[in-house]
């Protein structure tokens, strides 16, 4: 590991004298577009994402992890909204200048925003797992990885350690990431020998699921997936419990749940959940620790799931931009984007790393809801 990305995962604010790049090598600053889901249903991951992103471009500038490059932060509200990604996508490249851009913070969003960013030639990079933002083109990139690499390890958990043998499944079918999530679960809990009692799509606009509720609570099933935004999905949750969904018959669902907003909406029924999580605030890493104080320290709450990603995707920019070399532009970054390669992290096992199809993969874990908090899942 280099020290330059010791001291960025770290959040140092002093930065060795000896780095390889001076105060001649950069010219002053350089222009970043963030943009996440500040509003809308997408907002629980969104704001805490673009706070993290923030973070990690002001420890990178304290740092002096780019020598005398300073990165200047031009920021964006998509709303959840595609035409308002296209449009902000447009603006940071053509109005702003800038050199990259850092966002949005789904996939609804992102494989709207990435063929505009390929068209205007900026390097983009997403938070969302659909494979249609790098599908876009070569100037396209993702932190998050395919349903299918990370699903594996919740369905062997529902199947081998929690012994579900029947289970239903509900999800977003207006998103393209929660549609990838639920096919890959789909596929792997099938697999394992766990039979699908039935497959629901619900809105993330729906707020009355009383039916579907009723009809879950008249199934003979061990657990139900979902796969919706957060907010979404504990509603869903509390209303299935209304209607007769007893506690033992556990709520499953992917990273979007990795939340407090999750819990804080579901109170008491979300107790017992079982969540797929890209990240684990507990680490004992000494990165994620010292990301886990710089955090609470400026913004008054703990980093959940979401914060983690941001800060991990922001990390790799700045990663791409020092590896860029002096005077960095759009096509070196791009470049150097598509060259990194076991990266150290703070999410999953804390080493990023692509495929040759630019396929992010870094582990995962399983939490339990325990006493209204996240632990590790018993193994």
């Amino acid at each position: 590991m280099k020290l330059t990305r010791r001291i960025l995962l770290a959040g140092a604010i002093a930065f060795s004298a000896s780095t390889a790049f001076t105060a001649a090598s950069f010219a002053e600053t350089a222009t970043i577009g963030v943009m996440n889901a500040m509003t809308g249903p997408y907002a629980f991951g969104g704001v805490p994402i673009q706070n993290a992103m923030k973070l990690a471009i002001e420890q990178a500038n304290a740092s002096g992890a780019l020598g005398d490059l300073k990165l200047e932060v031009v920021e964006g509200d998509t709303a959840g909204d595609k035409g308002q990604t296209i449009t902000l996508v447009s603006k940071f490249a053509q109005s702003d200048n800038a050199l990259m851009i850092i966002g949005p913070t789904t996939s609804i969003e992102g494989t709207a925003g990435a063929p505009v960013a390929n068209e205007l030639k900026v390097p983009i990079m997403a938070i969302g797992s659909s494979t249609g933002i790098l599908d876009a083109g070569p100037y396209s990139f993702k932190v998050q990885a395919v349903g299918s690499d990370i699903m594996g390890a919740l369905s062997d958990y529902v199947a081998n350690n929690m012994g579900a043998k029947k289970i239903s499944i509900v999800f977003d079918r207006g998103n393209d990431g929660f549609v990838g999530q639920k096919d890959a679960f789909k596929k792997k809990i099938e697999e394992a020998g766990v039979e699908i009692v039935s497959e629901e799509g619900i809105l993330a606009t729906d707020t009355d699921f009383l039916a579907l509720a009723t009809k879950l609570a008249s199934q003979e099933i061990d657990a139900f997936f979902v796969a919706a935004p957060a907010e979404v999905g504990a509603n869903f949750l509390l209303q299935t419990r209304q209607a007769g969904v007893p506690m033992d018959i556990r709520f499953v669902g992917p990273s979007t749940f990795a939340t407090p907003a999750f819990v804080d909406t579901a109170q008491g029924a979300a107790e017992g959940s079982i969540v797929l999580a890209d990240y684990f605030m507990g680490s004992p890493d000494e990165a994620n620790q010292a990301f886990v104080k710089a955090y609470q320290d400026k913004y008054g709450s703990q980093p959940d799931n979401w914060a983690a990603m941001g800060y991990a995707l922001a990390s790799l920019a700045v990663e791409a931009i020092k590896d860029a070399g002096p005077n960095p532009d759009r096509e070196k970054v791009k470049d150097a984007l598509s060259n990194l390669k076991d990266e150290p992290t703070i999410i999953g096992n804390h080493t990023w790393s692509m495929d040759e199809g630019r396929n992010p993969h870094y582990g995962a874990a399983i939490l339990l809801v325990k006493d209204g908090a996240f632990e590790l899942a018993p193994q």
